[in-house]
C-alpha cells in the first residue's frame, strides 16, 4: 500500500531531531549563564572600596586570628590590639592598600575587648595622609 505521510518511522526521526536540538539549546543556555555570574561579580570586584571595608577586613582578620588563638578567661576584662603587620604575617589579612591612592599601603590595629563574655573590636586605620580612623594611635608599639 502506498500511504501518503508520516508514519511511525519518519515520526520517531522527526521526534529524535527536535529531541537534540532541545538538548543543544538547554546547554548553550547553562553556559550563557554562569558568564552572567561572571559579569556580576566584575561590577563587584570594580565596585568603589571604601575605608570602612578596610576597616571591615582588618576586624574580620582580628576576629579569625582570636578564634584560632585566644584562650583567655572570660571572667576577666582584657585589651588586647592585634596589628596590621602581625595579622598580615600570619596570613589572616591580604595588604590593604588605600582607595585613593593604589602606591600607599594602610596600616593600622584591632583592640580586641573582652568584658566578662563580651567580645568586641575596634579597627583603627591609616592610609597615608588621605585617611586615618578617629582616635587612632600612631605612638602604639604594636604598629611596628
Amino acid at each position: 500500500m502506498n500511504q501518503k505521510g508520516f508514519g511511525l518511522k519518519e515520526f520517531v526521526i522527526v521526534f529524535a531531531v527536535i529531541f537534540i536540538c532541545i538538548i543543544i539549546i538547554a546547554s548553550l543556555y547553562r553556559s550563557i549563564i554562569p558568564s552572567a555570574d561572571v559579569t556580576s561579580d566584575v561590577k563587584e570586584q570594580t565596585k568603589k572600596v571604601t575605608y570602612q571595608d578596610l576597616e571591615k577586613e582588618l576586624e574580620k582578620a582580628a576576629e579569625r586570628y582570636q578564634n584560632d588563638t585566644y584562650s583567655g578567661n572570660s571572667n576577666d576584662t582584657e585589651i588586647w590590639e592585634l596589628s596590621y603587620s602581625m595579622l598580615r604575617e600570619a596570613n589572616y589579612l591580604d595588604k590593604l592598600i588605600d582607595p585613593n591612592d593604589k602606591n600607599t599601603e594602610c596600616t593600622g590595629y584591632v583592640e580586641f575587648i573582652q568584658d566578662k563574655a563580651q567580645i568586641s573590636y575596634k579597627p583603627y586605620l591609616k592610609c597615608g595622609t588621605n585617611y586615618e580612623t578617629e582616635g587612632y594611635n600612631g605612638n602604639n608599639k604594636t604598629l611596628d
